[in-house]
């Protein structure tokens, strides 16, 4: 039977503290999951353990958006328990740990959240006392939602505190007041509340670790002050400190206020341009302009996710070995992105790197390499985001010139720097990226750029200038930092000077003047009128003459393979062409002829997508959704198990790494039938133990490091899989009569109710298992054609690991 909590069934341990144990649990009367956090103190106290059900009672009382709801209280065998919202997400701390640094606008935009909660709670008279970004949890849609209020006191309670000499709360985000003297109020929120938002914008707590006399000596000693690596605006930074004010006068008053300046911070005028103002000035000023139009775009929905996005991206290298899991990951999460890659990777641009056709992220790293398809995951991300309807056309047109700009410059590197042609390709791409978000998030403002192009004669740089208070490249420049792009990528935004161009030195000047090349070529030709074009594409070849010299037939020749690159990017994307004014001045400047009539090619493209509704699901075709049938398996299963079939198969023929062929392994079975998370563990000799190693899906990092069994475990069904060579499916892992069969290990570290293992076996020992999952007891089904393609795909792996042995 299950152990139970009140009415409630405890399903599972999600945590624990010194005092306290949450678990996952489940409603039966309300048939809902639920979080119950039970507290046992070392010394029984009724009185106690009433004043707790007391507040929790206050505390249920409270309703806000950002605040985890407290639904049931009671006490249990001498124990108070409260029952919270199960919200299924990370913490503020998990969150940290895991990108290191929260960026300012999001910082910003997260704590005015939290603010606004407390300030709630606070009129309600209810003081947190344990704010930290362990108690601030993350919910699906990405709102913080503060949670255990567990320690909270009335206010009109307070005075009974001050009999009490021991400290209650976590001492590194406790205010000096209360730690000297026991002096609790609003302001001691407000205080952990900044220091929350300094370890969001550092990645580090402001009080250090140690014995708890050297935290108060800090606390009490030592003024708050930003880590010196931390660079923020003067106005987040002003709003930071003075939360954090040792003294309480000195400190913002109230949590609504904090909120309040938040909200000016996020939402504040862009400074006016002051034309007697020093460089010095001018340089700050530009400053607090990118600033505020990051927090303009930061409030649409796009910027954050396409951020985050890229960012993740971005910190990316090909030094670090977990790299292409950890980007086959990023990538694999997105279906629809996922087809669009492989779909893109096997046009006949790609396919001239040979290894045949390619069914798998993970084989595409392989063939292509990482840097070329870290760049092709960037340049979807990026389009993918551009769904505005307000400026489709103008949009669309931005999108195919930078693109024609970025193919240009591939094909132009390959001259003199084919090692780096594909860096070439973001360069380029990127070259406009600042006047493409402003088209995306700033429609209005660019339609007064170009007013003021046609009123003053002047390029868009000085346009853009008088209208945003600092240049489109300016813009771009700041967004690429703001993203993580590498050093050379970011020089190479920066406009080349005016006359002819110097040929380059170094290797991120060369990047630079391909890419200016590159874009300056596809401007001449985008923005000159016909019979003018001829004359200013030869201008712009003969100001690079001395760094990058092209023949006219040279660069004729170039911009027609560009172009048919192009279009296999447009058809991958459900870009079309046929209404495009750019497309036709291409066309026209290369004379190149349609592939097809007129006709044809309209009704060809009559179906496809603009650029508009890329990613709305009801606009998908069914190979980008993944849909499934009447069992739980996608539609495509057999194709996507045969291709990685081949994948391996072409993996095997060539110099192959055991951990490439693995991975395609784990990745086809992934894709082709719906698992939640795919895991492959090995044999660890020296501790007699199967250790996961990798995976796709939902946490699988974190999985893999605590998913270990020992070899010789007690009998259940993981043991009955590696000893006996068996393939094991389990539908449910609450069945009575399999339940006994599930060792605690895996109930603590995985939340999935259904699973399958594939043992790998040679010579009759264990080597490894393939494990695969889904959170929905019942949830895999595995028709007998899938189940024979997983084996075989089980098999090729079995065979990698031989000829590695």
């Amino acid at each position: 039977m299950e152990k139970c909590i009140g009415r409630f069934e405890i399903r599972r341990e999600l945590g624990r503290g010194a005092q306290s144990i949450v678990y996952l649990g489940w409603d039966p009367q309300l048939e809902r999951e639920v979080a119950i956090k039970t507290l046992h103190f070392a010394r029984a106290d009724a009185k106690r353990n009433e004043a707790l059900l007391a507040e929790a009672r206050s505390v249920s009382r409270l309703r806000h958006p950002n605040l985890v709801p407290i639904f049931d209280a009671g006490e249990e065998d001498g124990d108070p328990y409260l029952v919270f919202e199960f919200v299924d997400g990370p913490n503020l701390a998990e969150l940290i740990a895991r990108e290191g640094r929260i960026a300012p606008a999001r910082t910003a935009d997260l704590m005015r959240q939290v603010l606004d909660a407390l300030a709630l709670a606070h009129a309600a008279g209810i003081i947190h006392r344990d704010l930290k970004p362990s108690n601030i949890l993350i919910d699906a849609q990405g709102r913080p939602r503060v949670m255990d209020f567990g320690i909270a006191r009335r206010l009109d309670a307070i005075d009974v505190e001050k009999e009490h000499v021991g400290i209650t709360g976590t001492l590194g985000y406790l205010a000096p007041e209360y730690v000297d003297g026991r002096q609790v109020s609003e302001k001691s929120d407000v205080y952990a509340a900044g220091l929350v938002m300094i370890e969001m914008l550092s990645g580090t707590p402001w009080v250090k670790g140690g014995t708890s006399v050297s935290m108060i000596h800090q606390i009490l000693s030592q003024p708050v002050t930003l880590p010196a690596d931390v660079s923020i605006d003067n106005q987040l930074a002003g709003i930071v400190l003075k939360a954090c004010a040792r003294d309480p006068a000195l400190r913002t008053d109230s949590a609504a206020q904090m909120k309040s300046q938040l909200d000016d911070y996020l939402g504040a005028a862009a400074t006016p341009i002051d034309t007697t103002e020093t460089e010095a000035s001018a340089e700050a000023r530009k400053r607090d302009t990118l600033n505020f139009l990051i927090r303009r775009m930061k409030h649409k929905t796009d910027f954050p996710a396409l951020s985050d996005s890229v960012s993740a991206i971005n910190r990316l290298t090909r030094s670090d070995k977990e790299s292409i899991n950890r980007l086959s990951n990023t990538i694999l999460k997105d279906y629809g992105l996922t087809n669009k890659i492989l779909r893109l990777v096997n046009s006949v641009h790609y396919r001239r790197s040979g290894g045949g056709t390619i069914s798998t992220i993970s084989r595409a790293v392989i063939v292509l390499g990482f840097d070329a398809l870290r760049n092709i995951a960037i340049t979807v991300l990026l389009f993918e985001h551009m769904q505005d309807k307000g400026s489709a056309r103008e949009l669309k047109e931005a999108f195919l010139r930078a693109n024609l700009a970025g193919c240009l410059a591939r094909d132009a590197a390959r001259e003199f720097m084919a090692r780096d042609a594909e860096e070439a390709y973001v360069c380029a791409l990127f070259h406009s990226v600042g006047q493409l978000l402003a088209q995306f998030y700033f429609p209005e403002e660019v339609a007064e750029v170009r007013k003021v192009m046609l009123q003053k004669n002047c390029t868009d740089e000085i346009a853009s200038t008088q209208i945003f208070g600092l240049s489109f490249s300016e813009l771009g420049l700041g967004i690429a930092r703001h993203w993580g792009f590498p050093q050379g990528i970011i020089n190479s935004l920066r406009p080349l000077p005016e006359g002819l161009v110097k040929k380059p030195t170094t290797h991120d000047e060369t990047l630079r003047v391909v890419a200016g090349f590159a874009n300056e070529i596809c401007a001449s030709i985008a923005s000159v009128p016909k019979e003018q074009r001829t004359q200013a594409t030869n201008a712009a070849r003969q100001r690079f003459n001395a760094a990058m010299s092209f023949s006219d037939s040279q660069l004729q020749n170039v911009l027609e393979k560009s172009f048919a690159e192009l279009k296999e990017l447009a058809a991958v994307l459900h870009v079309n062409l046929t209404q495009s004014p750019f497309v036709r001045h291409v066309k026209e400047w290369t004379g190149a002829r349609q592939e097809t009539p007129p006709a044809a090619e309209e009704a060809a493209t009559a179906s496809a997508l603009e650029l508009t509704v890329l990613g709305d699901p009801e606009l998908r075709d069914q190979s980008e959704t993944g849909e499934v049938n009447a069992e739980g398996v996608p539609d495509a299963a057999q194709d996507i198990l045969a291709a990685g079939i081949q994948d391996i198969s072409n993996s095997l023929v060539d110099d192959f790494s055991l951990n490439d062929v693995l991975r395609i392994t784990l990745e086809t079975m992934y894709r082709a039938m719906g698992f939640e998370r795919v895991l492959l563990c090995l044999r660890e000799p020296k501790t007699a133990s199967m250790v996961g190693r990798f995976g796709f899906g939902a946490d699988t990092s974190e999985v893999a490091r605590k998913f270990r069994f020992p070899l010789e475990d007690a009998p259940n069904v993981f043991q009955l899989a590696i000893s006996k060579g068996v393939d094991i499916i389990i539908t449910d892992i609450d069945d009575p009569k399999i339940a006994g069969k599930i060792p605690d290990w895996y109930r603590k570290t995985v939340i999935a109710k259904t699973f399958v293992l594939l043992p790998l076996l040679i010579k009759g020992k264990a080597v490894g298992l393939i494990y695969c999952d889904r959170d929905r007891a019942g949830g895999i089904v595995i028709p007998e054609k899938e189940l024979s393609l997983m084996k075989t795909l089980r098999n090729q792996a079995l065979l990698a690991i031989k000829q590695s042995m």
